[in-house]
């Protein structure tokens, strides 16, 4: 039929052309001369052409397909490679906190966009804060208020010379000091083991302090730290009014502070939650704490027991700052006693603590830190209560209300690692 049809075409277009016969009929003889079995060739051959260039087709798309999907696996290899090495980098320079803080910062971004949803769970975790496990016991309260007797008790077992029972050195002499000057006493008992201290060895001894350490047993390189006081020119209440201050006062006399606030509180227990930013060096992440603190007043001769140790509470990470290591193993006790009451000046304290700051730092530049760090911050809070008396007195404001010091300390951010000793939140 198509023969047919193609056989009248031909003839239709010669008569139309006004030569059929010549055209038309050479048109019709050629066609109908070809082989029938020679026209099934030829389009048996197209035919094969056509489906072996389309399975050449498939067979180089699928084989550039593999390509790109092994050269994207080498690509994402070497890529997992590097972040698995910065990771380790970073591991090591800010603390394993750190890597948590990149998640956090997606977890922040959820949280604003799903604000209202996040409001409810977070009333409901912090209504759920359990107060009464943070809370110390009675045991340990009374084991807390001893402390000042401790130092006491060490003093004479580490500091004291047997023959004369004059102060020994620990690294200098302070004026105003009898010290030992027997032939056979050593000039430095720095670091010097004792029997039947638990492993306290003197440390350090500055103007009114003295302070003592012992290694943890098993986080190498890392300490406690005991400190005993005596200030003259202090009362008791002033001195627990600005150490337990949060107010903006405490980022004017305190130049470590970068944040503190206090975010939660039970008042019948004098228990709260605060949370404490404090400022690191360059190339270091910021520390931040959150802590149970719990108050105790005149418990055991009028001394006063002021419990820090670290928590877990929501709202703490609300207030949280970006890129900021959260410090979780701290624990800050501090015992005060007045010479006589509480609003007359003269008092003695004892001050132990632990931290975990979140990276290992050569024990050099940790010995160095505390005994830059430590007396500097005394010596700054014991001005502090001198100013906040003397504007108390004089305009009977309060500490929040305080204006700035115009005593500034000799330490910047340079000086020393801030946060390495903050046994005294």
């Amino acid at each position: 039929m198509a023969l047919v049809k193609g056989a009248g075409v031909g003839m239709v277009l010669g008569r139309s052309a006004g030569n059929s016969t010549p055209f038309g009929a050479a048109f019709a003889a050629n066609f109908s001369t070809r082989p029938p079995q020679k026209d099934f060739f030829v389009f048996s051959s197209l035919l094969a052409r056509l489906h072996k260039s389309k399975a050449k087709l498939f067979a180089d798309s699928v084989l550039l397909m593999k390509n790109t999907v092994l050269q994207i696996d080498v690509i994402a290899s070497n890529r997992l490679k590097q972040i698995n090495s910065l990771s380790g980098m970073y591991g090591q320079i800010y603390g394993s906190e750190r890597l948590k803080a990149f998640a956090s910062a997606l977890v922040k971004s959820f949280r604003l966009r799903s604000r209202h949803l996040l409001l409810g769970a977070t009333v409901f975790q912090a209504s759920s804060f359990d107060w009464d496990e943070m809370r110390a016991s009675e045991t340990d309260i009374i084991k807390y208020s001893q402390q000042i007797d401790n130092c006491k008790e060490l003093t004479m077992k580490t500091l004291t010379c047997q023959k004369c029972q004059k102060r020994l050195c620990i690294d200098k002499e302070v004026e105003g000091v009898d010290y030992c000057r027997c032939k056979d006493s050593p000039k430095s008992v720095y670091g010097l083991h004792s029997e039947n201290v638990d492993g306290w060895t003197p440390f350090l001894e500055r103007k009114d302090i003295l302070v003592w350490r012992k290694e943890h047993p098993t986080m190498k390189g890392m300490y406690f730290y005991k400190m005993y006081g005596k200030f003259d020119d202090v009362t008791a209440d002033e001195f627990i009014q600005v150490q337990t201050d949060t107010s903006d006062f405490r980022m004017e006399w305190d130049n470590s502070t970068a944040k503190c606030s206090v975010v939660d509180k039970k008042t019948s227990s004098d228990q709260e939650i605060y949370y404490w930013e404090v400022i690191w060096p360059r190339f270091f992440a910021n520390r931040y704490y959150c802590c149970s603190r719990q108050l105790v007043h005149n418990f055991d001769g009028g001394r006063t027991v002021l419990i820090s140790k670290s928590a877990q509470h929501q709202k703490c990470k609300d207030n949280q700052s970006r890129s900021v290591v959260g410090v979780e193993d701290y624990e800050s006790i501090l015992t005060v006693q007045p010479a006589t009451s509480s609003d007359q000046m003269g008092l003695e304290f004892a001050l132990s603590g632990f931290e975990n700051p979140g990276v290992k730092l050569p024990e050099s530049v940790i010995t160095w830190v505390a005994i830059r760090g430590m007396p500097e911050f005394m010596g700054n809070l014991r001005k502090a209560c001198l100013q906040y008396r003397k504007k108390k007195e004089v305009e009977n404001y309060p500490p929040h209300q305080l204006a700035k010091s115009t005593e500034t300390s000799s330490n910047d951010e340079n000086s020393y690692i801030g946060g390495s000793t903050r046994m005294y939140a």
